[in-house]
């Protein structure tokens, strides 16, 4: 037990302690983050302009739409990186990291269409005649009647969106990002040891995506009762 003791304080000192490594998670944490909020607010509002272009009335504009979320939804986060950096972007003057966030902004975009689509549609076309008939026009209709019943069925998916697109970005270190898995890579091959980097990234990729799912389902629950009230009120 006592071996095993200082195995791990032993490990923990020469992993994140010694030349100060925690510096390099700490540095690949932040840039996580940043490409995993950048690229997941950019592409909720990319994914709703793809859901209404999935819903326009013209056919060859709803089948443009479709074929490119499905095109970005299907290729791995990896090859759409290299098609990206390598052949659209290999002769511009956009950074590795923006390459990146176009990159994933594109790709969760197109799942959240998807996901958009699938929720507005399952909204029975009745209750839309309905208020249409009490006076509403298209768009009350749509903000009124069919966004918050979309929103309450697209709400468990889009938390787990944020996780995956968190997880995606794990694949930047092709461009020699300096992102979690890099820095795992880079105390790695220093220590020869990769158990403990391993470990640690592990719980902070847990963490991250635990932390984000109670603050978004803490944000649906105050849209509930926000919405509770104003309807008490009126």
């Amino acid at each position: 037990m006592m071996e095993l003791i200082e195995y791990i304080k032993k490990a923990i000192y020469i992993n994140l302690i010694y030349e100060d490594r925690y510096e390099l998670i700490l540095s690949g944490l932040k840039a996580t983050l940043i490409l995993t909020i950048v690229s997941f607010v950019a592409g909720t509002l990319l994914g709703m302009a793809f859901c209404a272009g999935k819903g326009s009335r013209n056919r060859v504009v709803r089948t443009v739409y479709r074929l490119f979320t499905q095109l970005m939804v299907k290729l791995p986060p990896l090859v759409l990186l290299m098609i990206f950096a390598y052949l659209i972007f290999v002769n511009s003057s956009l950074t590795p990291v923006a390459i990146a966030v176009v990159t994933f902004t594109l790709k969760c975009a197109s799942h959240l269409a998807e996901m958009f689509r699938t929720a507005v549609d399952s909204v029975s076309p009745g209750e839309v005649e309905a208020a249409r008939t009490l006076g509403y026009s298209r768009r009350q209709a749509f903000f009124r009647v069919v966004f918050p019943q979309a929103l309450h069925q697209v709400m468990p998916l889009y938390k787990t969106q944020f996780v995956l697109t968190m997880q995606d970005t794990s694949v930047v270190s092709l461009l020699a990002i300096e992102d979690m898995s890099r820095a795992v890579t880079v105390i790695s091959s220093r220590t020869m040891d990769p158990v403990v980097a391993l470990v640690i990234t592990s719980i902070v990729y847990l963490l991250l995506g635990f932390i984000a799912n109670r603050m978004l389902s803490l944000a649906d629950r105050s849209k509930h009762l926000y919405s509770g009230a104003a309807a008490q009120w009126q």
